[in-house]
């Protein structure tokens, strides 16, 4: 049976250990373009569109919406979240609302109760 020898090159050593191979770790920067600066805005009819789904909506996704008419009707992406993170939000979860958004956001364009872009 053979062992295996140390490695011989710093390829293992974790990029946040090392300060020269942070670069390595594959994190993107933050762009202009990116996720957080969507324009995320209500339907003109959301409220009707509520209204005749067959399954209401979680509290979760109502709770976005209302983020977002309080809002005036129109937010960036990252706007929303940091007003459903606010201790007086109306969101009362124990995930934050990153993670609510990015999980209900799909279903809220599919539904046709908010519209995203410019």
């Amino acid at each position: 049976m053979t062992k295996i020898s140390k490695p011989t090159t710093s390829a293992t050593v974790t990029p946040t250990v090392d300060a020269a191979s942070v670069a390595r770790c594959g994190i993107p920067a933050p762009t202009a373009n990116g996720r957080g600066n969507i324009k995320l805005s209500l339907a003109d009819d959301a409220a009707a569109k509520m209204a005749a789904l067959e399954k209401p909506l979680p509290a979760q996704a109502q709770a976005i919406l209302y983020q977002l008419d309080q809002l005036g009707g129109v937010a960036t992406q990252a706007e929303l979240i940091k007003a459903l993170d606010d201790k007086d939000s109306v969101l009362q979860t124990v995930q934050g609302a990153t993670r609510i958004v990015t999980f209900y956001r799909k279903r809220l364009l599919k539904e046709k109760l908010i519209k995203a872009g410019s």
